[in-house]
């Protein structure tokens, strides 16, 4: 399956002397700060390995790549203001990766799991209102819990496009690391972050 993922530039010389690519957590924004994302990347971790296997010895945490942008299977537009400003030089990499080695995700739904928020699945407004409902009448420990099982939500990708949910437009792919084989392009994308004087 084809995606596409910016990485550090050194990710090139990473595959080349060690055999494969790994995300590296202090390079990592959304891991580096100090409100980190961590648990829910934990969490997809542990959904990963029940859907293609354990990681590598070794691998801390997924690579994460684009399948579709703005619901069409292309690369995304690196110089697209929703990417943080490269202060360095990155490299845009068309990869080809055996589909039961990757993991598929909606990238709206995505935040609902970062967030700690509930990922609704409704597409007509008796399903919204049906879940709000139950929601609203849940003792706060069952609230936990129907929260978290929401999250499954994420895993569905089929595009949808209704008043109450859009699903499909940005789908994310996330896997375990990045083998020599699966590169088939790469672009190099210069430092865009302007200077302050």
């Amino acid at each position: 399956m084809e995606v596409w993922t910016i990485q550090p530039a050194e990710a090139l010389n990473e595959i080349e002397k060690y055999g494969s690519y790994r995300c590296d957590p202090a390079r990592s924004f959304n891991l580096s700060k100090s409100d980190s994302l961590e648990p829910a990347y934990k969490w997809l971790m542990g959904k990963m390995r029940e859907k293609i296997g354990d990681e590598p010895e070794g691998v801390e945490y997924p690579i994460w790549a684009w399948h579709t942008w703005n619901f069409e299977r292309k690369a995304p537009d690196p110089e697209d203001p929703s990417f943080l400003k490269r202060e360095t030089e990155k490299v845009l990499m068309t990869l080809d990766i055996p589909d039961d080695r990757l993991v598929l995700t909606d990238f709206d739904a995505w935040h609902g799991v970062m967030m700690n928020a509930y990922v609704s699945a409704a597409v007509t407004e008796e399903e919204y209102n049906a879940a709000e409902e139950k929601l609203e009448n849940l003792p706060e420990d069952e609230l936990a819990d129907e929260i978290a099982r929401s999250w499954d939500n994420v895993f569905l990708t089929d595009r949808v496009e209704t008043d109450y949910l859009e699903r499909g437009r940005y789908i994310q792919a996330t896997f375990w690391e990045i083998l020599p084989e699966y590169v088939k392009n790469v672009e190099t994308l210069p430092p865009n972050a302007v200077e302050e004087v």
